[in-house]
This record gives C-alpha cells, sequence and structure tokens, in this order.
C-alpha cells in the first residue's frame, strides 16, 4: 500500500540582514510535506483503571496534537515517527491529565490492512508523572487513510493503576467554517464579539473573514453589513469561492446576485446558479434559482455542490433531493441517503456543507439534525464523516470562541480543512519585505500565486528552526509587527498548503 504523501508542501525561503535591510532570495525549497500536522476528535479518550480496585475507571475525552514523519516506506508497511505528542484528558469537576511524550507507527500489510503504534509519553495528573508504554492489541484497521484509529494499553501498568487510551485522529491544523445563527464570542469584548452568521471562522477561535472582506468586491451598493454565508471554499492562489444567502445587486459585474451562485471574494462570479445546474437538463424554463450549500471546487475543476430546492433532471429521469451530492458534469456524486447510511436516519436531513477528502471520504453537516436507529442524536452544526463516525461536536468546534447564552448548537455552513494532506502547488513567489510604519517598524511581504492557504514563518537562522509570524491565511500581503527593532537578523519562508 503506497503511504507516502504524494501532496507536497512547498516553502520558499528568505534570508534578511535587517541590520542592513538587504534581502536575498535563496534558491532551495524546503520540502515539509514529510510531516503531517494530527489534531485528536470525537471518540478519543483516556482510561484511568485500578486492576484490583473496586472503584470505576475513570474515562475522561482525550484531545490535542501529534505529527507524523515518514521513516521507511517498505514493500508491505510504511513506519512513521510519531512526534511532539501533546495531549490532554479531564474536566472542571475531576482529575486532568497531561500526556506528553513520542513514537512509533507502522501500516500496510499484504493482505489485510494492519497497524501498529507504539507510545513512549509521560502521563502528568497533577500528583504523580510516570512514564508510560503503549501498544494496541487489537492491529486491524478501521478507518481509510490518512485517518488514524486506534486502542492502546499500557504496557509498564501496575494493579493499582492502569492506562487505556482511545486515539481517533485526522491530518488538519484548522477547521474553517461557518455558522448558521449568529453568536458573541465570550473572548472578545463588543463589538468585536459579534460572530455574525456570514462570518469565515477558525476551530483554533479566531475570525478568518469577516463577511464583509469576503464581499467588498462585489461593489454591492448601498453597502449591506452581511450577505451570509453558505458555503465556501478555497482555490489555487488563495482566492476564497462561497455562495450568499440574501440576493443582492453588483454594481461592479452589473448583474444580479442571487444565493445559488458562486461568487469569489477577488470580485467575479464564477458560475451562474442555472449553470451549475445545466448539465442535468432540467425542464425549461430552467429555474432562477435552487440555491447552493455544501460545496467544493475539485483539483480538476469539476465543482460538488448541493442545492436548497428540489429540482426534475432530465439527465438522470429523476427528482433531485436538496440532500443529495451534486456535480455540476451533471451526475450525483452521492444521494444523501449513501451520505449518511452508515448512520441510518429516518429522514432525508438535507445538505449544509463537504469536504471532499484525498481517500473519497467526505466529511459534512445536515440542514436538519436526526436520530438513529439508536436514539442517538446528531445535530445540524456536527461534523459528520461518511464514514459513520462523528468528526466535531458543535459545541466543541465553537468551545475556543467561549460562546455567550444557553444555545448548544448554532449549525454549521462553510467548510473548509487547512491540512497537510492536500496539494500544494509549488508555484508561490514571496516579493522582498518592504518597510512599513503601520505598524512601525515593520516588514510587509507580497505574495503571489501558490496554493490555497499560507502561513510566513521566522527564523534566526536558514536552518531554522522556523516559527509562526501569523495565522494560517489567503492574504496576499504578509506582515512582521516590529521586526526591525525586535532582532538584527532573519529568515523567512511561506509555508503552503
Amino acid at each position: 500500500m503506497h503511504l507516502t504523501n504524494p501532496w507536497v508542501s512547498k516553502c520558499i525561503a528568505l534570508g534578511l540582514m535587517l541590520s542592513a535591510l538587504r534581502t536575498t532570495v535563496e534558491a532551495q525549497q524546503t520540502q515539509s510535506g514529510s510531516v503531517w500536522s494530527y489534531a485528536l476528535v470525537d471518540g478519543s479518550q483516556l482510561v484511568d483503571d485500578c486492576p484490583i480496585c473496586d472503584r470505576i475507571p475513570i474515562i475522561r475525552p482525550l484531545r490535542g496534537t501529534f505529527q507524523l514523519r515518514l521513516l521507511q516506506e517498505g514493500p508491505l508497511f510504511s513506519t512513521y515517527a510519531v512526534e511532539n505528542v501533546s495531549l490532554t484528558a479531564g474536566d472542571t469537576n475531576g482529575l486532568n491529565y497531561k500526556v506528553v511524550g513520542h513514537g512509533t507507527y507502522r501500516v500496510g500489510g499484504e493482505v489485510a490492512l494492519q497497524q501498529y503504534l507504539f507510545l513512549e509519553v509521560f502521563i502528568d495528573n497533577g500528583f504523580t508523572n510516570k512514564l508510560c508504554l503503549f501498544t494496541n492489541a487489537v492491529s486491524s484497521v478501521s478507518r481509510l487513510w490518512p485517518m488514524i484509529q486506534v486502542g492502546v494499553d499500557q504496557t509498564n501498568g501496575t494493579m493499582t493503576q492502569q492506562f487505556h487510551l482511545d486515539i481517533a485522529a485526522a491530518p488538519l491544523r484548522e477547521i474553517w467554517f461557518s455558522t448558521t445563527q449568529l453568536f458573541k464570542a465570550g473572548k472578545w469584548n463588543s463589538p468585536t464579539n459579534l460572530i455574525s452568521a456570514g462570518d469565515l471562522i477558525s476551530s483554533v477561535g479566531r475570525v478568518v473573514k469577516r463577511n464583509q472582506e469576503l464581499t467588498q468586491n462585489l461593489g454591492v451598493m448601498p453597502p449591506v453589513p452581511d450577505l451570509g454565508l453558505k458555503d465556501a471554499d478555497v482555490l489555487p492562489g488563495g482566492e476564497i469561492a462561497y455562495s450568499i444567502e440574501t440576493a443582492a445587486w453588483s454594481e461592479t459585474l452589473s448583474a444580479q446576485l442571487n444565493p445559488g451562485d458562486l461568487l469569489s471574494d477577488r470580485g467575479r462570479l464564477i458560475r451562474t446558479n442555472q449553470k451549475l445546474i445545466a448539465a442535468f437538463l432540467p425542464p425549461l424554463p430552467l429555474p432562477s434559482d435552487v440555491g447552493l450549500s455544501a460545496l467544493q471546487v475539485m483539483g480538476d475543476g469539476e465543482i460538488y455542490f448541493s442545492v436548497r430546492t428540489k429540482f426534475f433532471s432530465g439527465k438522470l429521469g429523476r427528482v433531485v433531493q436538496p440532500g443529495d451530492l451534486l456535480t455540476d458534469l451533471g451526475a450525483i456524486v452521492k444521494a444523501n441517503a449513501d451520505l449518511l447510511r452508515r448512520f441510518n436516519p429516518t429522514n432525508n436531513c438535507g445538505l449544509n456543507s463537504i469536504y471532499v477528502w484525498p481517500s473519497g471520504e467526505i466529511w459534512f453537516s445536515t440542514q436538519d439534525g436526526f436520530y438513529d436507529s439508536n436514539s442517538n442524536y446528531y445535530a445540524p452544526g456536527d461534523l459528520l464523516s461518511d464514514q459513520g463516525y462523528v468528526v466535531y461536536r458543535n459545541s466543541e468546534l465553537l468551545a475556543p470562541f467561549q460562546p455567550a447564552g444557553s444555545i448548544t448548537d448554532f449549525g454549521l455552513d462553510a467548510l473548509y480543512v487547512v491540512t497537510d494532506v492536500a496539494v500544494a502547488d509549488p508555484a508561490v513567489k514571496l516579493g522582498m519585505p518592504q518597510l512599513t510604519n503601520q505598524p512601525p517598524a515593520s516588514l510587509s511581504f507580497l505574495r503571489s500565486g501558490g496554493s490555497r492557504a499560507f502561513q510566513l514563518e521566522r527564523a534566526p537562522d536558514a536552518a531554522g528552526p522556523y516559527d509562526p509570524v501569523g495565522p494560517i491565511s489567503t492574504d496576499l500581503l504578509f506582515l512582521d509587527a516590529g521586526a526591525v527593532t525586535n532582532q538584527m537578523r532573519a529568515f523567512y519562508r511561506l509555508h503552503q498548503w
């Protein structure tokens, strides 16, 4: 099984002597695609057991991050170093655990896929800090690569304390999304704490783009505070494609913009709603707008999407439903029933957002909440996988914002995943730094070309280590505030995904 990362990220390095403001562009490109950052998702947990005690095992949700670095790819198995393990488990009413360390992960097989995880970590519960060794007893693989799900048992435990870790992880750095309801972030003061349903936000607790930033190049007059956001995707070069909730007239394009149209934050109309569904051969006259919710532009330009209103397809000879995942080529990628088959819902739940992984696994959210056959409830804002598991509950996605009020689900519309698995275009240019006094003694860098998401990184030496200067963004302009006064020498590179 071929597990090497074929979607290699590229970093362009700049060496800068700040004392003389002389900049040279390094000829080499540093490659970072062999290291993937992972985050634990729903279903991960720590179990603290006492085999000879009568007490009930302590079970706490486990969250955190680690990295996989490819060590060796053999004919049957690929071996990875598990590095920078940093996990936490606990709650406000009991023990809290910190898990740090490293390990090794092997995956592959000749007949059936197998996985082997070996961890060497310290577990600190506030009273003791013990070195714990773990491995898995069950080697079968239950999730599509590059997702990981494995349970490991402590091999050096005692009769009075034995740990078990259930690890469910995905290769992601951030999840960008929007909500269907506005909310107030408890971590900020008014008025910046108001997050609208049209803002694109991040799972790390920041605003990626305000709705006004997404729509400012459309020339909507008079200016409106928010046109809403139904779904979004990031295209090569950092262009954001999206749909809106409110119809508006564009002075720039001299056109009426409808909720079902595919727009760009750079002020262009990528595709009208009628052109999106034209290949399905709906009966004439064409419906003016059947809406647009779930959206992803694939690497070859094919557009995956869903609609808000059902319509008849002459090509397919059937009615296309709002929950079906469609392609602009005139086909159904997955019917709503197929997306939700492993959850076994009792009704068509609609489709609000999607993210399709290279493996074909689809992450999505639904328009309506539903119960499965075991009476488990899934809210409209929960992020789900078509493989039948919850990625994150809506409350966990929004937890970094500390939303005020008693509402626990604010819905989930736009969806984009910043991941090391993504295909990265090496054709990116980072311009020479320019002095700026906004803020004082700072440097600005102008980007052109490249992949979808970017982050400026800085190091004291060309060999590194490099640390982020700012957040991951789609911006063309990057700023290192106070760079000239803060250090005499620095090297810069642009990481892209």
